[in-house]
């Protein structure tokens, strides 16, 4: 999933900002980008954008205006949702890259079809960049429903917390009285 980009801004956004961020860190942010449908970037900047205005506002979003959230309240569980959303990256990129050589490829036999000579073996190289870029899309499909099943477990189990520290709360009914 490429994602979406955030609206136009008038005068656009010429300033870049660099971000580095550890492991735990770059599983957070993508997954929340997954979540809400974004690319990882137009992500960063909305949510950088709401917490200063926020922080501006005197919200008070955290220490400095940064929201500091852990891999467990984004709905995280852990290595496996880190394993997987590497993999699904680099499955990314080898499509990119696929992509760009079927682009090239088709460049050559346009060229090759202007002359009316084309190589044999162009029609071959062709069919197995479709079909490898059929298996990675297979692939980074099977990814997203992994990462969608990882996601509602941790919800699931989110939500059984949530009713177990409701039922235990100060004057509900469970408590020492």
């Amino acid at each position: 999933m490429a994602g979406m980009r955030r609206g136009r801004a008038v005068g656009g956004r010429p300033h870049s900002l660099t971000v580095w961020l550890s492991s735990e860190e770059r599983v957070v942010v993508e997954a929340a980008a997954v979540r809400s449908g974004m690319a990882v970037g137009a992500w960063l900047g909305a949510a950088g954008v709401r917490s200063a205005e926020a922080d501006a506002a005197g919200a008070g979003v955290g220490g400095g205006g940064v929201a500091v959230v852990s891999a467990r309240s984004a709905g995280l569980s852990g290595a496996r949702m880190q394993a997987l959303m590497g993999l699904r990256s680099e499955l990314m990129e080898d499509r990119r890259v696929l992509r760009n050589v079927g682009g090239n490829l088709n460049d050559v036999a346009r060229v090759a079809n202007s002359d009316g000579v084309v190589d044999a073996s162009a029609g071959r190289v062709l069919e197995l960049v479709s079909r490898a870029v059929e298996r990675i899309d297979a692939t980074v499909v099977a990814v997203d429903e992994q990462v969608g099943v990882e996601r509602a477990v941790v919800r699931s189990r989110a939500r059984s917390r949530a009713q177990r520290d409701r039922g235990s709360g100060p004057g509900e009914s469970g408590g020492v009285g």
